[in-house]
């Protein structure tokens, strides 16, 4: 019986263990996953998971610095007597010679709670040359052709 009981703590631990488990901040979540390569519903179902997860254990001015840190750039909207604090929307872009990168957190805080952080939105979108790893939908744009466009250069003799 005893060892019924050391079995069910066990499994109790580890899917706290698991539960934890991620990244701490913003920053460390970008190298955390193999943006490129990895399935694209994965990538964004857990950058959902990391980015709710992360914000609601700081405040607001907390996240949105770590935002900043993370090398987003944020814009707000327009406070209103019913949120004092406006929707923050912020944006992460990045390319690489196979792939062009672009993720998007939104946050809102609870009105009644300054500092607060009440629902957070968070996507991710890949287009990459070819239209096979583009996500969330093939997406046909000039990286496709594999080639950027020639620079213009003045002849010199």
């Amino acid at each position: 019986m005893k060892a019924i009981w050391v079995a069910i703590l066990a499994a109790g631990l580890a899917a706290c263990v698991h539960e934890t488990a991620g990244p701490k901040t913003l920053t460390e979540m970008h190298p955390q996953y193999t943006w490129q390569y990895e399935p694209g519903a994965e990538l964004q179902a857990v950058m959902a998971k990391d980015v709710s997860r992360i914000a609601r254990g700081e405040g607001r001015a907390a996240i949105l610095a770590q935002l900043g840190e993370a090398g987003y750039e944020c814009t707000y909207g327009e406070a209103h007597a019913d949120y004092p604090e406006p929707m923050a929307v912020c944006t992460r872009s990045f390319a690489t010679r196979a792939c062009q990168f672009d993720w998007e957190v939104s946050l809102t805080s609870d009105p009644a709670k300054p500092d607060s952080v009440d629902n957070t939105g968070a996507s991710f979108r890949r287009d990459c040359v070819g239209t096979a790893d583009d996500w969330p939908e093939p997406m046909n744009s000039a990286i496709d052709d594999q080639l950027a466009p020639a620079p213009e250069s003045e002849e010199t003799y």
